[in-house]
């Protein structure tokens, strides 16, 4: 982790959830198995699901998914922004990827890897210029989406 990640940004890591933590750990060695050594790739991969360490937890995230799979946009209209609701953690599932990058962002964070994290989610083009745009497909991949 040390050598991929600024000072700051191994604190927002180290901010994580344990669970967290060790899928980005998972990603991080997935991109390294297939030969990814871009730093800011990797820095994304360890750092891509930060937006949920402020509140989303096992529960939210079952409850979403749950959710999805009956009346996806019932999540969208439930999930509130106010940090005091009880449907907050919903808020910051759905919107992990943008409050993750304003959180990379903020910890001192290169450019490319602050679009990464923004992008992540984005099963469709992202509309990102080389070698933004291969890197995406590298991250959704060892992270499962693509």
């Amino acid at each position: 982790m040390r050598g991929v990640l600024s000072e700051p940004a191994v604190f927002l890591f180290a901010g994580m959830p344990r669970q967290d933590q060790r899928h980005g750990l998972d990603v991080l060695y997935g991109l390294r198995e297939r030969g990814a050594d871009a730093p800011e790739l990797l820095a994304a991969a360890l750092l891509h699901d930060v937006g949920k360490s402020e509140g989303v937890r096992t529960r939210h995230r079952v409850f979403a998914v749950l959710v999805r799979a009956v009346h996806p946009e019932w999540l969208d209209r439930v999930a509130s922004p106010d940090p005091d609701d009880w449907r907050f953690p919903l808020w910051l599932q759905l919107r992990h990827a943008q409050r993750g990058a304003d959180l990379a962002e903020a910890a001192g964070c290169g450019a490319a890897t602050v679009q990464l994290i923004r992008y992540h989610e984005q099963i469709e083009e992202a509309a990102l210029l080389p070698p933004l745009d291969g890197w995406l497909a590298e991250l959704q991949a060892a992270d499962g989406k693509a």
